[in-house]
């Protein structure tokens, strides 16, 4: 019988060693994709004009704009899609839900549904929800495998808590970090395994966000975090990292934060690899990208109008920024952009980069009459070096 995990304290991860895989795997799966897809293959989604014209089509009805869209590849050839509040169709009940999960072979779009229709990661009460932040693809324990797992799907979530609408689009407190687990076997849908509340309900504004972003290097799992300092003016925010061993991410005595100088166990003396002052947004993503680490985001926060990316020899730094696209905020504007997410495991045909800027607007009304406004848009840059 696999350990279970014990209650995790600050983010960590995971996960596929923490769960009896017999219940999960052997019993009824209920999980489904609609529609169903071929195998991955062709066409690729080799640019990001393909993309945006694969996005633009819209016609899920259960998924009709989205925010975040954090993507990892599956051992399959698929990809997985990770968004944040999604807005479905005018028929659709609930016409909005926390979260979703979309399958992508090729241009054709699949997406994963629960019993009920509802968010593919429960909601924890009716004011506290799950946002996806990050996504990866780990291999499978022995124990999973035996039972047909192919691959074992991470998502890192931010617990937030829905404000009562007064403070606008900012209205809303994060809580928490909260993995979500599911397996995955070869052209089938994902299927949820776990969810793990990976560090406790924290009030405080000046806490680290854990899994802002994350990646899998070679035999490691990179797990990043934010953080707002407080300090007046300053909205950018400070990034953390901590590493896993993929081969036994269940063993807490394994895991590593860096604290400056060296990966140490003691979570309390991480220290931020990048500062605040010119620092990134809540959400961003880092990765590996031949062999160079690169971060995409928003140099000062979500408040700032440009994304940039940010390179530095290996996961801790040093970091050198770059600016890359301009995404006006649009605090001021009601149409915002926000959360840029680079993805790698993309490959373009012209040698680039494909990020991703999501997209939103201050006013509920005119998103659920337009649900384009609110859908992520695709572009690219040239490939960090």
């Amino acid at each position: 019988m696999p350990r279970r995990c014990s209650a995790l304290l600050a983010l960590t991860l995971l996960l596929t060693g923490c769960a009896d895989p017999g219940p999960a795997d052997d019993g009824p799966r209920p999980y489904r994709l609609e529609p169903a897809c071929p195998p991955a293959g062709s066409p690729p989604l080799a640019s990001a004009d393909l993309v945006n014209q694969v996005v633009a089509r819209g016609d899920l009805p259960y998924w009709q704009a989205g925010d975040v869209g954090a993507s990892a590849r599956l051992s399959d050839g698929r990809l997985v899609w990770v968004f944040g509040d999604t807005v479905r169709a005018g028929d659709v009940t609930p016409r909005l839900v926390a979260n979703s999960l979309l399958v992508t072979s090729g241009t054709c779009v699949s997406q994963l549904l629960p019993p009920g229709n509802g968010p593919v990661v429960p909601d924890v009460s009716g004011d506290v929800v799950r946002w996806p932040m990050s996504v990866v693809v780990l291999p499978p324990t022995e124990g999973l495998a035996d039972a047909g797992v192919d691959d074992v799907v991470v998502v890192l979530c931010a617990r937030t808590e829905r404000g009562d609408g007064s403070g606008g689009a900012l209205d809303f407190r994060f809580r928490g970090t909260t993995a979500a687990v599911f397996t995955v076997r070869a052209g089938e849908a994902p299927q949820p395994l776990e969810v793990l509340e990976l560090t406790p309900d924290d009030t405080s504004e000046q806490q680290v966000n854990w899994g802002a972003a994350a990646t899998v290097s070679g035999d490691w799992y990179h797990v990043y975090g934010t953080r707002l300092t407080g300090e007046p003016f300053e909205f950018g925010r400070e990034l953390y990292v901590a590493r896993i061993p993929v081969a036994d991410p269940a063993d807490r005595g394994t895991w590593r934060f860096w604290d400056g100088t060296r990966w140490q166990p003691d979570i309390a003396a991480a220290a931020p690899v990048l500062a605040a002052d010119g620092g990134v947004s809540q959400t961003l993503s880092v990765d590996e990208v031949d062999g160079t680490w690169v971060a995409v985001s928003k140099r000062g926060g979500d408040l700032a109008d440009f994304v940039w990316t940010w390179t530095a020899p290996g996961p801790t730094g040093p970091w050198a920024p770059s600016r890359a696209l301009p995404a006006p905020a649009g605090y001021d504007t009601g149409v915002l952009t926000y959360a840029p997410l680079a993805h790698p495991e993309v490959p373009l045909s012209s040698g680039g980069l494909l990020v991703s800027v999501s997209r939103n607007t201050t006013d509920l009304a005119q998103l659920l009459a337009r649900p384009e406004v609110g859908r992520p848009l695709f572009a690219e840059i040239p490939r960090p070096r």
